[in-house]
């Protein structure tokens, strides 16, 4: 029995030496294979005015048009991968956002273009 028990806790420990390195590979695969990222400069722009608001969100809808046509070339997306790949990178883009650039850039969005009429 002590012979066996010996066997048994060498195995073991020869399978948790294994364990990290199967980690490792793992982790290096992963790595291999990274996501696209993209930078938004926002620090130029005043998100309570409509002007800056529509600047951001072309930046942003330039910045998931170039991370969006990454993934479809890499992981060849189909149509309603890369839709859902546009509506991901935008809500993303939203949740960097602090709560006060959030409510800057829904007020101008609620605010309607004046047009006054000219004679």
């Amino acid at each position: 029995m002590r012979k066996f028990i010996a066997r048994l806790s060498t195995v073991a420990a020869l399978a948790l030496a294994i364990v990290p390195v199967a980690g490792l590979a793992t982790t290096a695969h992963a790595q291999s294979h990274s996501q696209p990222v993209a930078h938004i400069r926002i620090g130029d722009l005043k998100l309570d005015r409509p002007a800056d608001a529509a600047e951001f969100h072309r930046r942003t809808r330039d910045a998931a048009d170039t991370v969006c046509a990454a993934r479809t070339h890499a992981e060849r997306l189909g149509r309603l991968s890369v839709y859902a790949c546009h509506r991901d990178f935008h809500a993303d883009a939203q949740a960097e956002l602090s709560r006060t650039q959030l409510a800057d850039l829904r007020r101008a969005g609620r605010a309607a273009p004046t047009q006054l009429a000219a004679r």
